[in-house]
C-alpha cells in the first residue's frame, strides 16, 4: 500500500470511529463527499492542512513523528545471509550454562592449538640448517 493508501485508510478509520458518513465528514470539513471518498481509496494527494481540517472535523488531532531509518551495514547484511541457521537454532536450544561450558572448551582448544603451532614453528626453525654464504 502506498503512502496515500495508508493515509486514506487512517482517514476512513478516523471517520468510522467518529461514526460519520463520508457526506457528514465532508459537510463538517467544508469539502465534498467525493474528495473524502477519493482519499479513502488512495486516489488523491491532499495537503497536510486538508488532512488536519478533516481530522478536526472528526474530533481528532494530527501528530507527526520523525523516525530515523535504520542504517544498513553491508557487512552485517552479508553476515546475516551466510549464517548457518540450523547451528544457530541448535545453540539457542542449549541452556546458558551449556553455551558457556562450550565457549570455555573452545578457548581451551584454541590455546592448545596456538601452543602446538608455536612449538611446530620453533622446531622448524631449530631443524633448518644455517645458510652458507656463496
Amino acid at each position: 500500500m502506498n503512502d496515500m493508501g495508508r493515509i486514506g485508510a487512517l482517514v476512513k478509520e478516523m471517520r468510522r470511529h467518529a461514526q460519520l458518513t463520508q457526506r457528514e465528514l465532508a459537510e463538517r470539513a467544508g469539502t465534498s463527499q467525493s474528495a473524502i471518498a477519493k482519499l479513502e481509496q488512495g486516489e488523491s494527494n491532499p495537503t497536510i492542512d486538508t488532512i488536519e481540517r478533516w481530522a478536526r472535523a472528526a474530533g481528532f488531532a494530527v501528530q507527526f513523528t520523525l523516525v530515523p531509518l535504520p542504517v544498513v551495514d553491508p557487512v552485517v547484511e552479508r553476515y546475516k545471509r551466510d549464517v548457518d541457521r540450523s547451528l544457530l537454532r541448535e545453540n539457542l536450544r542449549k541452556s546458558v550454562h551449556e553455551r558457556l561450558r562450550s565457549l570455555g572448551e573452545w578457548q581451551t582448544d584454541l590455546h592448545t592449538l596456538q601452543y602446538a603451532v608455536t612449538r611446530a614453528r620453533a622446531k622448524k626453525v631449530a631443524e633448518t640448517p644455517p645458510s652458507t654464504p656463496s
